[in-house]
């Protein structure tokens, strides 16, 4: 049965297990990883999406222990151009934790080749980003600041019932809007409050085992209103409640359990996502040029962008989605 926090509650009791789960529309489970009995095993990732009509650029930092992986994907709509670049570092001799808190806290790695930095600051969070012959072809050069907007968020955690001190936590929030330039060779992407749509994917992790996962994700406007959505498949036990859900205006609705239909091995193929009371019927086509998806693989991710079509609906109403630019997300976890 899904179940809606409306109190903090912590993640981990005092012998570092796990004994909430459910979600709320706001940051309502507090990440007391103080009390984790198996610190160096965490995963911690904050992933951004940043696009306006002309680009999308993706980026995400993980760690987990002295291990460092970042990934960048960058997608030119206009020519269904996309390059991808990542780093990886085995052991990392110094690994720094990522910002504890939206608006504290500093993440930064320089290399030969890149030098990342996100600042979180009460005025909002600063990404810079230097990248020397991102995948070989052009340098990359970000410099944004993401601000947030009043409305909604998604918040879940998920346990493991047979492993007490496995979790999955996760914040899914795209009431984000960003100001500053994407630059690709001599190619700049200005980006304003009125042309940008961001999230932000804030995932802490501990898994018994090693997992496929796929996300549907979109943020962008339709028929004149903020929209955004996520869909991803199943982490650990959604007795209280799963990640689906979709935002109109940042107002956060809920989706129930999806039935899903794809074929991963196809790049072309369609995806369906159906809920079981008919309320979500959704359809995501790949992007197709010079007869290929206009996607990639990225270290052990892959990602494929876009159109989603169909129907969602609630006691508010029916939103019609037709040709909604998305992406798709195939990893490992």
């Amino acid at each position: 049965m899904s179940q809606v926090t409306e109190n903090t509650q912590k993640i981990f009791n005092e012998n570092g297990e796990v004994k909430v789960g459910g979600w709320s529309k706001a940051p309502l489970f507090e990440y007391n990883k103080e009390l984790c009995s198996l610190p160096n095993k965490l995963t911690e990732k904050d992933c951004y999406y940043i696009s306006n009509k002309d680009m999308g650029f993706y980026f995400s930092v993980e760690t987990v222990g002295t291990e460092l992986s970042i990934k960048l994907v960058f997608t030119d709509f206009n020519t269904g151009e996309i390059i991808r670049d990542y780093v990886t570092k085995k052991f990392w001799l110094e690994p720094r934790s990522l910002p504890e808190s939206g608006s504290l806290g500093e993440f930064s790695y320089t290399d030969k080749r890149i030098a990342l930095t996100m600042t979180n600051t009460v005025d909002g969070r600063y990404i810079k980003c230097d990248f020397i012959d991102f995948n070989n072809y052009k340098n990359l050069f970000v410099k944004v600041l993401v601000t947030k907007k009043s409305g909604d968020s998604l918040n879940m955690v998920a346990p493991f019932e047979k492993f007490p001190k496995c979790f999955y936590l996760k914040r899914f929030v795209p009431k984000f809007i960003a100001s500053g330039v994407v630059r690709l060779g001599g190619t700049d992407y200005i980006l304003d409050e009125e042309n940008s749509y961001v999230y932000f994917n804030w995932n802490r992790y501990y898994l018994p085992k090693k997992q496929k996962f796929q996300a549907l994700s979109a943020v962008t406007n339709v028929n004149g209103k903020r929209f955004a959505i996520n869909l991803a498949s199943k982490v650990g036990s959604n007795r209280k409640g799963s990640e689906n859900c979709y935002f109109l205006d940042n107002y956060m609705r809920k989706i129930g359990r999806l039935k899903v239909g794809g074929d991963e091995k196809n790049p072309l193929g369609q995806w369906y996502f159906t809920s079981s009371d008919k309320s979500a019927e959704l359809v995501f086509t790949p992007d197709e040029a010079d007869g290929k998806a206009v996607g990639c693989k990225c270290e052990k991710l892959s990602f494929i962008n876009g159109r989603l079509s169909g129907t969602l609906a609630d006691l508010e109403g029916t939103a019609q989605l037709e040709n909604v630019r998305a992406h798709m997300i195939f990893t490992i976890l």
